[in-house]
C-alpha cells in the first residue's frame, strides 16, 4: 500500500464502556475501506490494562489504536465538570480534540455506544470548509414534543437544526480559529445546562455554522417513518434503546454480530439477561426525569435563550476568576504539546 490516507477518529471512555468501544472499534476496521489507514485515539482519564490490551487486539493492518490519558489535565478542573446519570468527565474530551491534536485539519469523533455499518472514510471525506463541524440531526428532539419544545424556548435553536453531539466531523482549523472550546471553558463558568449538557453547550457555540450530515450516519435505534434503512451507515444506540439492556432493539443484529467478535459478547449477554424490573424501572424513571427538567427549563425564564447566558454559577468574581485560570491550562495548546503521539511511520 502506497501512501494511504490517514484517517484520525477519537473516541473517549472510561472502564465501564470498554464493551461498547470494543464494538464499535470492531465495526468499524470490519467495513473500513483498506485503501486507508484509521488511526484511532482513545482518550481517557484511566484505564485498566486488561482493557487496553483487549481493545489493542482489534487492531488490523491499516489501522493502529492509541490511549492518551488527560487525568493529569482534567485533576486540576475535575469540579468544573457538570455530570447527572451516566454522563462522565470523559464526555467533555470532545470539546477539546482540536487543541489536542494540532496537526488535523480535521478529525472524527464518535460515541462509544455506535455500531458502525458503513465506511467511515466516506464520512470523514464530506466537505466541511467554512463550518465548525459536521454533524446530523438530533431525532430525538424531532420525535419527542417535549424535547423538541426545551431546545427551541432553552437554547434558542430550531429543533429541525438541533444536531446530536455523538458523532462529530470537526474542522479542527475553524475550532482553534473561533476559540469555541476557549468559549465553552467561559460558557461552563456562566451557565449550566441540564438536560443534554455537552450536547447543549456545543449546540450553542455552533449554532449557524453546523454542516448537516445524512442521517443515515447517525440513527437513533428505533423506527423512523422518514428514514429509508438502505442509507443506514451508523446506529447509535441512545438513553433506552440499547441491545444490553432491552431484547428486540432495532437494528440489535448488527450490535450482537460485532460483540460476538471482541472478548466481551458473554459479558454483555449477562448484562441484559441479569436485567430486573427494578433496573428498568429505573430506567423509567431516568426518562421521566428527564422529560420533567426540559419542561422545567423550557418554562424557566432564566434559561440559556432569555438570559443570553449570562447567569452565573459562582457568588463572587473573584472566585470566577479563580476558576478561569486553572482551567486555561487546559484549553492552552502548550499543556497538549508535551503528549504528541509519535507518529508511527512503519505501518
Amino acid at each position: 500500500m502506497s501512501n494511504p490516507k490517514e484517517i484520525p477518529i477519537c473516541f473517549a471512555t472510561d472502564d465501564n464502556y470498554v464493551p461498547f468501544l470494543a464494538i464499535a472499534v470492531s465495526s468499524l476496521l470490519d467495513n473500513a475501506s483498506k485503501e486507508n489507514f484509521y488511526r484511532i485515539f482513545v482518550l481517557i482519564t484511566e484505564l485498566k490494562q486488561d482493557n487496553i490490551d483487549r481493545i489493542k487486539k482489534l487492531e488490523t493492518e491499516n489501522s493502529c489504536i492509541e490511549f492518551i490519558s488527560l487525568a493529569k489535565e482534567l485533576d486540576k478542573i475535575k469540579d468544573m465538570f457538570h455530570l447527572r446519570d451516566y454522563y462522565s468527565r470523559e464526555t467533555y474530551y470532545r470539546i477539546f480534540i482540536p487543541n489536542l491534536f494540532p496537526q488535523y485539519k480535521k478529525v472524527l469523533y464518535l460515541d462509544c455506544d455506535i455500531t458502525v455499518v458503513g465506511d467511515i472514510s466516506e464520512l470523514y471525506g464530506t466537505h466541511i470548509h467554512g463550518f465548525y463541524v459536521g454533524a446530523a440531526q438530533e431525532e430525538v428532539m424531532q420525535t419527542f414534543e417535549v424535547f423538541g419544545n426545551y431546545v427551541e424556548k432553552a437554547d434558542g435553536i430550531n429543533r429541525a437544526d438541533y444536531f446530536n453531539a455523538g458523532i462529530l466531523l470537526i474542522n479542527c482549523r475553524r475550532w482553534r480559529k473561533k476559540h469555541i472550546a476557549e468559549n465553552f471553558v467561559d460558557l461552563l463558568n456562566r451557565y449550566k445546562f441540564r438536560v443534554v449538557q455537552d450536547e447543549d453547550y456545543l449546540n450553542v457555540l455552533c449554532k449557524g455554522h453546523v454542516r448537516k450530515l445524512s442521517l443515515g450516519w447517525n440513527k437513533t435505534s428505533y423506527k423512523n417513518e422518514a428514514f429509508d434503512d438502505k442509507d443506514l451507515k451508523l446506529i447509535h444506540f441512545k438513553i433506552n434503546w440499547r441491545p444490553w439492556k432491552y431484547k428486540d432493539v432495532l437494528y440489535e443484529e448488527y450490535f450482537w454480530k460485532y460483540a460476538k467478535k471482541t472478548d466481551f459478547y458473554d459479558q454483555l449477554i449477562k448484562m441484559r439477561d441479569s436485567r430486573t424490573e427494578a433496573d428498568e424501572e429505573k430506567d423509567k424513571l431516568l426518562m421521566e426525569n428527564l422529560c420533567k427538567m426540559a419542561e422545567e427549563d423550557a418554562n424557566d425564564p432564566n434559561n440559556y435563550h432569555n438570559s443570553k447566558g449570562e447567569l452565573t454559577l459562582v457568588s463572587n468574581i473573584f472566585e470566577q476568576i479563580k476558576k478561569l485560570r486553572k482551567i486555561k491550562k487546559l484549553v492552552n495548546i502548550k499543556a497538549y504539546k508535551i503528549k504528541r503521539f509519535k507518529r508511527n511511520k512503519n505501518r
